[in-house]
């Protein structure tokens, strides 16, 4: 048995005609390595919210998720960890300081939070999925904190210390999201709590964020349509997610029939 983890975009879903879709070798996949007896397990930066929704598509019952810092075993939520309260602080400071946007996410609503002073005047914050609630009353350093959205224009990644903002995945150029980034952290948690070894571990991905998972993983597969870095990292490289990627590579290495 093996514990076989995914990356969500680019890795399970693609985008076609702006809309995203899950092709339909992966869910065919999904249910054929679960009838082999392997563990399929989504780890995503993106919030448990976000996740659940596609891993109810495909039938997957694990997630971690929140860049590790969010858990899920049998479809019953184990926890999902604030940011560290500390390194929060050091950054609004600074984002203060330098009159950079910023607003927060401080729960599983899908929405952000922020007072004017934080936000410098502005009414969003680049992020249009997000919708920013503007309270007065609201105190930035009184909430657990699960994601910082910062209104950083590209090539202004330098503006700020507190952060390497250069290291952040970028979705759009006008803001980014500072969140945890230790998917292997929650990867490792799960498998250890369902009495697994670590050296089961697989795991598909394809962009930035999944570059410290590769270097720690024992079996990591690379998407045809990854970064470079990944490519490099990877003990395999398979097709693209438009080419039935998963499927190509699960036969590869004999996982399903």
């Amino acid at each position: 048995m093996k514990y076989i983890f995914f990356d969500i975009d680019g890795t399970l879903v693609s985008v076609k005609d702006g809309k995203e879709y899950i092709p339909e070798s992966t869910v065919r996949t999904i249910k054929a390595l679960q009838d082999k007896g392997h563990v399929t397990a989504i780890a995503s930066g993106r919030s448990m919210l976000t996740v659940k929704p596609v891993a109810e598509k495909l039938g997957i019952h694990y997630i971690v998720s929140d860049g590790g810092h969010g858990l899920m075993i049998r479809d019953q939520l184990i926890h999902v960890e604030p940011l560290d309260k500390q390194l929060v602080a050091c950054l609004c400071d600074e984002l203060l300081e330098k009159k950079v946007p910023f607003a927060f996410m401080i729960d599983h609503s899908g929405k952000l939070h922020a007072n004017s002073t934080m936000l410098c005047g502005q009414k969003q914050i680049g992020f249009e999925t997000f919708p920013v609630e503007i309270n007065e009353a609201f105190d930035h350093r009184q909430n657990d904190v699960y994601k910082v959205f910062l209104g950083l224009h590209r090539g202004d990644e330098d503006k700020i210390q507190t952060i390497d903002a250069r290291k952040i995945m970028r979705y759009v150029d006008e803001c980014i999201a500072f969140e945890p980034d230790n998917k292997y952290k929650g990867v490792k948690e799960l498998v250890e709590m369902e009495n697994g070894s670590i050296e089961d571990i697989i795991f598909f991905g394809d962009g930035q964020n999944d570059v410290a998972m590769f270097k720690e993983v024992p079996f990591s597969i690379a998407m045809g349509n990854a970064i470079d870095e990944l490519k490099d990292l990877a003990y395999y490289v398979t097709k693209s997610v438009d080419e039935d990627g998963i499927e190509y590579a699960c036969k590869h290495f004999n996982l399903i029939d």
